[in-house]
């Protein structure tokens, strides 16, 4: 059912009377706060977003590159394979520590807003941080053994990856320094 020309404009008409109408305070209030909450995202908001794109393509990313003997897909061929090659066992960590954290912060700068992306940008460090322990927290829960050096390879390349994807994701998503 729509409406004909007449009733549009008698609606025009009765919001243009109403425009000495005050706005409920409740109202007002809840449309401020969710505007708010739209520009300035919560920085734990923004983490746990983050982290669950980071779970998911973190998964993906071990059918291209193995690590700490995991390969859920069972991919004959690996990206380890081939930084074992360049480089040895410390590249290899390095590497895929690059590898896994970078994939995932590119995807979530794909799906951020800008707001949520200054938000990510405030904290890039801590959340880089956090996300290469928790992910070290998740290959040991899945049984793999983690020596402090090999691990503390991986930590610094997924730190290495993820602060540089995080560039990357500022670059196009317009977030400088300011």
């Amino acid at each position: 059912m729509s409406k004909n020309q007449n009733e549009w404009l008698g609606d025009y008409q009765e919001f243009l009377n109403s425009e000495g109408s005050q706005i409920p305070d409740k109202l007002n209030g809840d449309v401020f706060a969710k505007i708010n909450r739209l520009i300035k995202p919560s920085a734990w908001v923004v983490f746990l977003k983050l982290l669950g794109i980071h779970l998911v393509t973190g998964f993906f990313s071990l059918s291209v590159c193995h690590q700490f003997g995991l390969n859920p897909f069972n991919t004959e061929k690996s990206l380890a394979d081939w930084f074992m090659r360049v480089g040895g066992h410390h590249i290899c960590m390095l590497g895929c520590g690059v590898t896994f954290v970078s994939v995932g912060v590119l995807a979530a700068g794909y799906f951020f807003t800008v707001e949520e992306t200054r938000a990510l940008k405030e904290n890039d460090l801590l959340q880089n941080l956090s996300l290469g322990l928790i992910s070290l927290g998740i290959f040991a829960a899945f049984g793999t053994e983690l020596a402090i050096g090999v691990a503390g390879l991986w930590l610094l390349g997924s730190l290495i990856g993820g602060l540089a994807a995080m560039a990357v994701v500022f670059k196009f998503k317009g977030v400088f320094a300011s």
